[in-house]
């Protein structure tokens, strides 16, 4: 198939904007290249020696050819290397490893679900309606779609701990979480944040609070200063504690969803309470930045937004609540403290 167009007149050498373009408007061939090779566990077959293509489609059943030319794909952004007839693991590649203590397989394995590749297709739907594109083919919407389906489930949560692992690193040095008493973690999924800091703070109590089949493969380790409370933001009592946490959580919803959420948890914090919202804050300046390609990732899926700063005072003022700071990480992430107002 040739993609070029031909067009009259005298040709002209590719300009840099040319290439930008070039370069962006292909860029999801490989994007999709490393959800197939993470979905069929390669990184897996490769163990830590050299593999031959035939027996690494052997053991991943797949076709050689076929396997061959998207590894070569990959391998020339330097994820995988071909030496000597034989592939090799890069530091990247091991990352697709399930059993990497930083493995982002679930995570990348999540993003090409079909149910979630397909809503970026349907991008034109948001762009239409202002609606999720995800709810084109799943009117229930993302939440509803993933209780559902169970697999599909398991590999989202999978995935939200299994990216969490640089951002936690990040999280736990900027902030001192050991001054609070009882630290609930609202919408915490298996809690993996929570957990780690309660590893950093031995004197802190910790509440994880998410619905109940999210929290039911959650089992606390002897000794774990930890509870387990099943429920959901918008419709059950939000336990009390000194501080909440919500990471991922508020730009997972439009501002409605968002008040209720925030206005919920300062119905039951006591006046001296914290609430501590972890997210990418959008920059008011246009270099790239993750906030930005996560708000189409938002808009596409949920529904949700990620927001600046200002966006996130004027969130926490409709709830009764004031931006006290705004606190960055040496990741993409930032800590947003709230209090009483």
């Amino acid at each position: 198939m040739n993609l070029d167009i031909e067009r009259p007149g005298a040709p002209t050498p590719p300009s840099p904007a040319n290439a930008l373009l070039m370069q962006f408007t292909t860029a999801y061939w490989t994007s999709r290249c490393l959800h197939v090779v993470a979905e069929f566990g390669v990184a897996d077959a490769l163990d830590n020696g050299a593999r031959s293509t035939e027996a690494l489609a052997d053991a991943t059943g797949t076709q050689p050819h076929a396997l061959y030319r998207v590894l070569r794909l990959l391998a020339s952004v330097g994820i995988f290397e071909l030496k000597d007839g034989s592939w090799h693991h890069t530091e990247a590649s091991r990352l697709l490893r399930s059993d990497h203590p930083g493995s982002l397989r679930d995570y990348i394995r999540m993003l090409g679900l079909p149910a979630f590749w397909d809503a970026f297709g349907d991008l034109d739907h948001s762009l239409r309606t202002g609606e999720p594109a995800f709810t084109k083919s799943h009117p229930e919407g993302v939440f509803g779609y993933l209780a559902g389906h169970p697999e599909e489930s398991r590999i989202f949560n999978a995935s939200m701990t299994s990216k969490s692992h640089g951002d936690i690193a990040a999280i736990l040095p900027a902030y001192d979480f050991s001054q609070f008493a009882v630290v609930a973690d609202i919408g915490g999924g298996r809690g993996h944040l929570l957990r780690a800091i309660l590893k950093r703070s031995p004197m802190t109590l910790g509440i994880l609070f998410d619905q109940p089949h999210v929290i039911a493969d959650v089992v606390p380790e002897k000794d774990e200063k930890l509870s387990l409370v099943g429920g959901s933001f918008f419709a059950d009592p939000i336990p009390e504690a000194n501080a909440y946490l919500l990471m991922n959580i508020i730009h997972d919803w439009p501002d409605k969803e968002c008040i209720k959420i925030l206005s919920a948890i300062r119905n039951a914090m006591p006046q001296d309470a914290r609430v501590l919202i972890i997210e990418t804050v959008v920059p008011s300046t246009p270099e790239p930045h993750l906030s930005k390609e996560l708000d189409i990732a938002m808009m596409a899926l949920p529904g949700g937004m990620e927001r600046t700063q200002e966006e996130y005072s004027t969130l926490a003022s409709k709830c009764a609540l004031r931006l006290v700071s705004a606190i960055a990480t040496i990741s993409p992430y930032s800590i947003l403290e709230m209090a009483a107002a």
